[in-house]
C-alpha cells in the first residue's frame, strides 16, 4: 500500500484550516480512509483527551495506549473504536463503526500529530503500514 506521497492530499476545509498542516486519502485501505498531519498546541495530555473526547465507546471498549518509538522519541499511540464524531466546528455528523489510530510526538518547540481515521474495518488494512509509516519517521533540523 506505502504512506508516501503518492496518496491525493485532501483540500483542508475551512474549519480545518490552522489545525489540520495536511490531510490525506489513503484509498488501498479503503474509500473512507484519511491521515492528517498537524502540529496544533495544546500539549500532548490535551489533545489525546480531546480524541477520546471524540468517540463514544461500546460498552466494555476502552482507548488502547501505548508506546511507540519514533526517531528516537517515545510517542503515544492511541486507538479509539466506537461512535466518531469530531464535532460543531468541523461541520460532521456521529459515526458509528469508525476507528482513529492517532500518534502523538512530543517535540521541542512542537508536537507532533498524526491521525489515521475510518471505518473500523477499513483501518484493518492499513494499521500495520501505517505502524511502519510512524517508525520510520526522522526529522530534521
Amino acid at each position: 500500500m506505502g504512506f508516501g506521497l503518492r496518496y491525493p492530499q485532501v483540500e483542508l476545509s475551512p474549519a480545518q484550516q490552522g489545525f489540520v498542516t495536511a490531510s490525506f486519502k489513503i484509498p488501498l485501505a479503503g474509500n473512507d480512509v484519511k491521515l492528517t498531519l498537524s502540529s496544533v498546541g495544546g500539549g500532548v495530555d490535551a489533545n489525546l483527551k480531546r480524541w477520546i473526547g471524540q468517540f463514544q465507546l461500546p460498552p466494555g471498549e476502552t482507548p488502547q495506549q501505548k508506546s511507540i518509538r519514533v526517531d528516537k522519541i517515545d510517542a503515544i499511540w492511541l486507538d479509539l473504536r466506537g461512535t466518531f464524531d469530531a464535532g460543531p466546528a468541523l461541520d460532521s455528523e456521529a459515526e458509528s463503526g469508525m476507528r482513529m489510530i492517532g500518534v502523538a510526538i512530543p517535540r521541542n518547540p512542537r508536537d507532533f500529530y498524526l491521525k489515521l481515521t475510518g471505518p473500523r474495518e477499513q483501518l484493518l488494512n492499513a494499521e500495520e503500514e501505517f505502524r511502519n509509516f510512524v517508525k520510520s519517521a526522522q526529522f530534521v533540523p
